[in-house]
């Protein structure tokens, strides 16, 4: 039953661990549309737009199936390429980061990635798609990337 949705199955261990290594997949998604964010902005302020940006990145060791559909709506503006809502990624990231507390690891990185989504969803834009907190980022700092 579970090949007719998924394209890989794996066995991750007792009860529990297919989530947690959901939830662990999530976090390095979710971590790199902030680091993304963040990076493109932190450039538009030093001059080097997206488009350049890009030319650097993609093709690179840096470059990514993800990277590719985050960047389809930062330079093409396709909301359509990478349709996960702002909203389920707070959730996921707030769920690793409990899973962090609970067990007792001091992990800032998941706390900080969670804090950005956190302030997005705050905001009111739970309904946008990851690769938007581009925008949302750039324009705290009065900044278009576009």
């Amino acid at each position: 039953m579970l090949e007719t949705w998924a394209g890989k199955i794996l066995h991750c261990g007792p009860v529990g661990a297919g989530h947690t290594m959901k939830l662990l997949n999530q976090f390095l998604a979710m971590s790199y549309g902030a680091v993304f964010s963040e990076a493109l902005t932190i450039g538009a302020k030093a001059g080097i737009s997206p488009q350049t940006f890009d030319s650097v990145i993609r093709g690179s060791r840096m470059d990514s199936g993800f990277y590719q559909t985050f960047f389809q709506y930062v330079l093409e503006r396709d909301r359509n390429a990478h349709r996960f809502t702002l909203a389920n990624a707070g959730k996921d990231i707030r769920y690793v980061a409990a899973l962090a507390d609970a067990l007792n690891v001091k992990a800032g990185v998941a706390h900080a990635v969670s804090d950005l989504y956190t302030s997005a969803l705050d905001q009111g834009e739970g309904e946008k798609f990851v690769p938007e907190l581009s925008d949302i980022v750039a324009a705290r700092h009065q900044l278009s990337l576009f």
